[in-house]
């Protein structure tokens, strides 16, 4: 009788402590949105950051698109993949610094594109 509730006790925990372990998150219902879910599979820091990075490549390159900003060269590429394996290599402190430089990008070109809208046209003076 006592090893039969030891068992029983015993098959209720291990479900608990298998999904205790770490991994990666689960897929949200329905499909995975992002087509890059499986970099998620590591849990190393430099691999989070990576992911991270190449993600907010990703957006900000998409922005300097939506306002025509015509910035080129590998810093704009819409490569995913590259960023990332960039951000792997590189040093954690120069990933973030080179997110603030493309975001120092962004300003300057956003701060432009509002004069060039804000200027009145040739000869129509408001």
């Amino acid at each position: 009788m006592k090893a039969s509730y030891l068992i029983l006790v015993w098959l209720m925990l291990v479900p608990f402590a298998a999904s205790a372990q770490p991994g990666p998150p689960p897929a949200p219902p329905g499909g995975n949105p992002d087509p890059y879910y499986r970099h998620y599979q590591h849990e190393h820091p430099q691999h989070r950051l990576a992911h991270w990075y190449a993600g907010e490549s990703m957006r900000q390159n998409e922005d300097a698109r939506r306002m025509m900003c015509g910035f080129s060269g590998q810093r704009w590429a819409l490569d995913w993949d590259m960023h990332y394996r960039w951000a792997l290599r590189a040093n954690p402190n120069r990933v973030y610094r080179e997110v603030e430089e493309r975001d120092r990008h962004l300003a300057r070109c956003r701060s432009s594109k509002l004069r060039e809208h804000r200027r009145p046209p040739r000869g129509r003076p408001y």
